[in-house]
């Protein structure tokens, strides 16, 4: 319910991936989608998503956070009980062309109109990381 797919316009390749590739990530089960950056448009929510809708432009986080357990309340979204870095990881990824992102209300963030997509995908983890 509290899940939205998102159509990908804009996806990139991380360094994670590499390792993962490499057989460094044993969390990453053989077969896994990779892929945990994006910029899209939401496809469907779930019945619990109200701040989001089916046409939002969206970033998507490379870290799924409930924005509710103990470490997010503390700001260390990473560490989320139920979320953390689970795209390409734990569940399948952006490097698709749609993804199920959990926690959508807390993971998905709304983009105006008319930026530059290739640059946004940038803010989704590798800016961040940098």
């Amino acid at each position: 319910p509290g899940d939205a797919i998102v159509k990908l316009s804009k996806t990139t390749i991380c360094g994670t991936d590499l390792h993962i590739l490499k057989g460094d990530v044993p969390s990453c089960e053989p077969g896994r989608i990779l892929g945990h950056e994006g910029v899209g448009v939401v496809h469907e929510v779930g019945e619990g998503v109200s701040t989001l809708k089916a046409g939002d432009h969206v970033l998507v986080s490379c870290i799924s956070s409930c924005g509710q357990c103990e470490y997010c309340r503390r700001g260390m979204y990473s560490h989320c009980k139920t979320g953390g870095w689970i795209l390409g990881n734990r569940i399948d990824g952006t490097q698709a062309e749609y993804v199920r992102t959990p926690h959508a209300q807390t993971s998905l963030y709304r983009i105006p109109a008319g930026l530059d997509e290739a640059a946004l995908v940038m803010l989704s983890d590798i800016l961040p990381t940098g």
